[in-house]
């Protein structure tokens, strides 16, 4: 699993910031535990080529193709009970690293604010090195 518990977000992580703007199904901007849900279900039963409202790992490979958070967060990772298979169920109550760490407020809803955030903070760092071509303000 990513490293999206700690204080900075790697590039694995940014790729998990940006997927959450696919999860927002209402399209208003800010994305919840629900909606979460809804999408997770809604790939699954898309990915269940058997109907038999489960993901063996051929069909969890079809998913992760479709979303490349599934091919980190593995079938492994999902598995709650061993089987070698994924239910709805299953993939619904695992929590979702990404949306621990944008969700700052922990009320369950990340929103343009949290995500902007977390990018900005969580940037690539500007050079500490002294650009010799540029003169500093105050200086001669």
């Amino acid at each position: 699993m990513p490293s999206l518990t700690g204080s900075s977000a790697s590039s694995m992580d940014r790729t998990f910031i940006s997927a959450a703007q696919t999860w927002d199904f209402d399209k208003d901007g800010s994305v919840t535990c629900d909606e979460w849900k809804n999408y997770v279900a809604t790939l699954v039963r898309e990915s269940d080529g058997n109907g038999d409202g489960a993901l063996d790992a051929e069909e969890f490979k079809k998913l992760a193709k479709t979303d490349q958070l599934f091919s980190v967060a593995d079938l492994s990772y999902y598995d709650a009970n061993g089987d070698g298979r994924v239910t709805i169920e299953e993939m619904a109550a695992k929590p979702n690293a990404a949306f621990r760490l944008l969700d700052k407020n922990g009320d369950c809803r990340i929103d343009r604010n949290e995500s902007v955030r977390v990018l900005q903070v969580d940037g690539p760092k500007a050079s500490s090195a002294p650009n010799t071509d540029q003169q500093v303000p105050g200086t001669r």
